[in-house]
């Protein structure tokens, strides 16, 4: 079995935001100085919507204003992505969008419109606007929002009611820190998720190039192959062992559909296998639970198949994993933990799930004709395994000695490069 360590943690995942702690006053702004904020942001992650609100919350409460926007600009229209207060008591929603050209953020943007306008009901360059009349728009103040590319993103603009005369040029620079500090967010989140969709793709462009290979499993005394476990190969750039693939495809959210393509793969060449000769498939507990293992065996119909139980994170809930296995179970299908002895593959983890056959991982056999501590263990799991009426497979052998002492033990089966290397079924 190909090892696979299965990362819950995607990788890639935001810092916390930096020197966002103390509160200016706009007396105490000069237009110098990059003010922080005194806002609990730590607990949010960069770049989302409610990292984004709230620095749309400390431009609107900095500015005392009815209501906060942070748009974006697509195609033709203006799209509200943050909003922070109300338009006389009615929020306004994220997604709201305005007809582009008609909006002061456009003009502003062109340069039309300097970025306060002070009352916005009697200035001639914007009072016969809908938006001054829908938004009820007496003071306003908005910037560009640029992303770290130098492209428009949209703008970061306030609000209010009353006519504020207050507000000036230092306030300008301050709503230029925030959305410059918005710009460069947006600017990772856009990257990170072109990242993330690159690898994605590379994920499936290995799928795409998946190969089965099959490795013989043996009787320790006397050679005879009983069965042939499938594992799948990636020819692809880049060029990672298939446990890598694994845990990439995890890492993104895909594993089960990269599992299940595996199987399935595996499971079109069961009719090109001697009839006596077992398949052995990985399944993890999540594809198991999935159901879609248990449609694919059904759909393959006949043939004497091996269920090897993955487990490389802890199962939080047995009951459906069990249930699972009670309907492989139902359909004729044997069941196996494998890498018994590495990671969670316990004794606990064996006495849940009943197999067939128990897996003795490869860091337990590899060596094991010198290791006493690693013949003990394995001298006592032959007679739980015996006690318990289940077989042992021992995996990773790679020379005579090794399988010398495993047979000695009381081992019965065992499959490793000293047997023979994975490769395709003969045609």
């Amino acid at each position: 079995m190909d090892q696979r360590t299965i990362s819950t943690a995607l990788p890639g995942t935001p810092a916390q935001a930096p020197g966002l702690h103390a509160e200016p006053s706009r007396a105490a702004l000069d237009g110098t100085q990059v003010p922080s904020l005194g806002m609990a942001f730590s607990d949010l992650e960069r770049g989302t919507p409610e990292f984004l609100n709230r620095l749309v919350s400390a431009a609107r409460e900095h500015l005392d204003a009815d209501i906060g926007f942070l748009c974006e600009f697509e195609g033709s229209t203006k799209v509200v992505r943050a909003t922070s207060g109300q338009v006389h008591g009615n929020p306004v929603a994220p997604g709201t969008s305005y007809p582009l050209e008609q909006t002061y953020c456009r003009r502003v943007t062109r340069g039309e419109l300097p970025s306060i306008v002070q009352d916005g009901r009697n200035d001639p360059r914007v009072c016969d606007l809908a938006i001054t009349r829908d938004l009820d728009i007496g003071t306003y103040i908005g910037v560009p929002v640029e992303l770290p590319d130098g492209s428009l993103y949209g703008t970061l603009c306030c609000i209010s009611h009353e006519v504020d005369r207050s507000i000036h040029e230092r306030d300008v620079k301050f709503m230029r820190v925030l959305g410059a500090l918005i710009g460069n967010e947006l600017g990772e989140r856009q990257a990170a998720g072109a990242a993330r969709s690159a690898r994605i793709a590379r994920v499936r462009s290995a799928v795409d190039n998946m190969r089965i290979v099959f490795q013989p499993i043996v009787e320790l005394d006397g050679g005879e192959v009983v069965g042939m476990e499938a594992l799948a190969r990636f020819d692809t750039d880049p060029v990672l062992t298939p446990d890598r693939w694994f845990i990439e495809a995890w890492a993104l959210g895909l594993g089960q559909e990269v599992e299940l393509a595996a199987v399935r793969a595996a499971l079109r060449q069961r009719s090109r296998m001697p009839s006596q000769l077992y398949m052995g498939i990985n399944a993890s507990p999540a594809l198991l639970q999935s159901g879609d293992l248990l449609t694919a065996l059904r759909q393959a119909g006949g043939g004497a198949v091996l269920v090897e139980v993955t487990e490389h994170a802890v199962v939080s809930e047995y009951e459906p994993l069990m249930a699972a296995l009670a309907a492989c179970r139902d359909c004729g299908v044997r069941i196996a933990v494998d890498d018994f002895g590495a990671g969670y593959s316990g004794l606990s983890h064996v006495l849940r799930v009943r197999p067939q056959i128990v897996k003795l991982d490869i860091q337990l056999t590899r060596g094991i004709d010198e290791d006493s501590a690693k013949q003990a263990l394995a001298s006592a799991t032959v007679e739980f395994a015996r006690r318990s009426q289940l077989d042992i497979v021992a995996e990773g052998i790679e020379t005579e000695a090794e399988a010398a002492m495993l047979r000695d033990i009381g081992v019965r089966y065992g499959q490793g490069f000293h047997f023979g290397r994975p490769a395709p079924l003969p045609h």
